[in-house]
């Protein structure tokens, strides 16, 4: 932990505050919130909520960390509320219920993310209908996987499954000199807008598809054939006759299969098993 005279620092919780204003005014206006709802994950001392209050419609904050809330008074501001506790235990249906006025209105999303708990926000907040668009701080390693393609070292289940219900931009890279405390790696600040889905390409996308990628990259440099054959209970014959049907090579690998035809594939694997 690091000390200030009015705070402990705590790494557990990723805290690397962004201090820079020009790149908090950024993040604001790349979020496209004036008169939105918004949600900010992690709001820290407050410096980044301090300019969504002027903007948006209301905002709600969720904050982990108990000891920042003498950093996050806004008694001149009466839209914005604060929720100390884990934004992955909440029941976030119910807290926009609450804070909210209308059950139908589009909500922002925006927060700067610690690396250990990325993947968990992400898969909620794609879960969560009425967050359309979101806008979020990563540690460069992790925005340039999300962001990978075929025959990258960094592609991988997380850039397929983001890829596949978003489409992201890079809104600026962000030099670890903007923080405090300095963390070991720069960020990249990303916006990603949800792809709006038939509901049966939703199902599938959320369902199938994210049990098929998650398996066909458990060992990315194995062929497709045995990744499958190691974690479905299906024998390699089956598996085999299934690739030579659909014409499909017998020796490629899950980190060679764009986003595009992977999706391709995991449907007509599950149609195929599922008869």
């Amino acid at each position: 932990m690091i000390k200030n005279e009015k705070h402990i620092f705590k790494k557990k919780y990723g805290q690397n505050f962004l201090n820079n204003f020009n790149i908090l005014n950024l993040i604001v206006e790349s979020a496209n919130i004036v008169n939105k709802n918004v949600i900010e994950i992690g709001p820290g001392q407050g410096a980044l909520t301090k300019l969504l209050v002027l903007k948006a419609k209301k905002v709600l904050a969720y904050e982990i960390d108990y000891t920042l809330k003498k950093f996050l008074l806004f008694a001149e501001h009466s839209n914005i509320n604060i929720i100390y506790d884990n934004f992955l235990k909440r029941d976030i249906e119910k807290d926009f219920k609450k804070y909210f006025d209308s059950e139908q209105e589009e909500v922002v999303l925006v927060g700067n993310l610690p690396y250990h708990i990325v993947s968990s926000v992400l898969f909620r907040i794609f879960d969560i209908s009425r967050i359309k668009s979101f806008v979020i701080m990563l540690q460069k390693e992790l925005a340039w996987r999300i962001l990978s393609h075929p025959f990258v070292k960094n592609y991988n289940s997380l850039s397929v499954i983001c890829q596949s219900l978003a489409f992201i931009e890079v809104v600026k890279i962000v030099k670890k000199t903007n923080f405090y405390p300095q963390p070991k790696v720069d960020g990249i600040v990303l916006k990603f807008i949800k792809k709006e889905l038939s509901e049966t390409k939703k199902n599938f996308l959320y369902g199938d598809f994210i049990k098929f990628v998650k398996i066909a990259f458990k060992q990315k440099r194995k062929q497709l054939i045995n990744n499958f054959q190691d974690y479905l209970n299906i024998s390699k014959s089956e598996i085999i006759s299934f690739f030579i049907n659909n014409q499909i090579s017998l020796n490629i690998r899950a980190e060679e299969i764009n986003v595009e035809d992977l999706q391709k594939i995991a449907k007509l694997f599950w149609s195929y098993f599922k008869r």
